[in-house]
């Protein structure tokens, strides 16, 4: 019965929401206390866990508590520590369309500086390819990033409608 109920607890946990973690990341992109609020809800997600996408949104959340830490050296750790664990995942499960959605978006915003910006071509042709066979949910996320991207010219964004 315990075991029943732990399980139950986790689900509950890891569908919790995909909706509200999406929510958090879209408002920890402009605000350091909802950046930290973001990783401190997926802090025990563990780097090698099952759930790609949740450990992808941690990987991100590292990468977005960089952009408000202070001290340079602080930053770039952050940013290194997201980026390579987003990488891992990706390596991992490289299909899986919301962690190449998340990796575009990062390196979309990443500083110059970091070099994090190679694979933008990639994931832009993946998501575009594989963008009608997503959930109703994903799809209207995704949207959103590309109405206001400007990796996705004028006629690429019209394949997200």
């Amino acid at each position: 019965m315990k075991l029943f109920t732990f399980f139950i607890s986790v689900v509950m946990l890891l569908s919790t929401d995909l909706t509200t973690i999406r929510q958090k990341y879209l408002s920890a992109t402009t605000s350091g206390e909802d950046a930290e609020a973001l990783y401190k809800t997926l802090e025990e997600v563990s780097d090698t866990g099952t759930d790609n996408t949740m450990v992808a949104y941690k990987a991100a959340a590292l990468t977005l508590r960089a952009k408000f830490e202070k001290g340079l050296f602080n930053k770039k750790s952050l940013f290194t520590e997201g980026a390579k664990l987003l990488e891992a995942v990706i390596k991992r499960d490289p299909d899986n369309y919301e962690v190449r959605f998340l990796r575009l978006n990062i390196q979309e915003n990443a500083p110059k500086i970091t070099g994090y910006n190679k694979k933008k071509d990639e994931d832009k042709a993946f998501l575009i390819k594989n963008y009608k066979n997503q959930k109703a949910d994903l799809k209207e996320f995704t949207r959103g990033f590309v109405k206001n991207s400007t990796s996705f010219t004028k006629e690429e964004k019209a394949a997200f409608n």
